[in-house]
């Protein structure tokens, strides 16, 4: 994938919270098992997932293009918090982990410095993604771009 790319799309994974090392290790592991075996795709989807432990799990990484957000995935990192965030945010931890993530990779010139930050539902029609209540959080986030972009403008 062709870095920087000007663009995070932040997800939720829908599936259940994880506070500790080992809880989200099988979370991991289940979510690759259902992008693999259901999905049909090579790995998981995302470039990274972050856990309410606060750690950082690594996906597909910072140079292989995605496949979490179509018209994106080549042009964007993709964010996951593991759990459902429909009706509650994720633990601070979390979101300060997706928050000096993002630094990280402005930093190693894998992020333009002048990103635009999408929630999931905004680049991709027909999705609730990243759950409402992360979506309400992620409006107050620097770089947040209002409206729909799909396909990208």
């Amino acid at each position: 994938m062709k870095t920087p790319v000007p663009f995070v799309i932040i997800h939720h994974t829908h599936m259940d919270r994880c506070h500790d090392y080992d809880h989200c290790c099988t979370e991991v592991r289940k979510i690759q098992d259902f992008h693999m075996d259901v999905r049909g795709w090579c790995d998981i989807g995302y470039t990274f997932l972050v856990g309410e432990d606060g750690r950082v799990y690594e996906g597909r990484g910072w140079d292989t293009i995605g496949a979490h957000c179509p018209w994106y995935n080549h042009q964007s990192i993709g964010i996951s918090i593991m759990g459902d965030f429909t009706d509650v945010i994720p633990d601070k931890i979390a979101t300060d982990t997706v928050q000096a993530l993002i630094k990280c990779a402005v930093e190693r010139g894998k992020l333009s410095p002048d990103f635009i930050l999408y929630g999931h539902r905004q680049g991709r029609n027909g999705t609730t993604c990243p759950g409402d209540a992360l979506f309400k959080e992620i409006q107050s986030w620097p770089h947040w771009k209002p409206g729909d972009h799909f396909p990208p403008k």
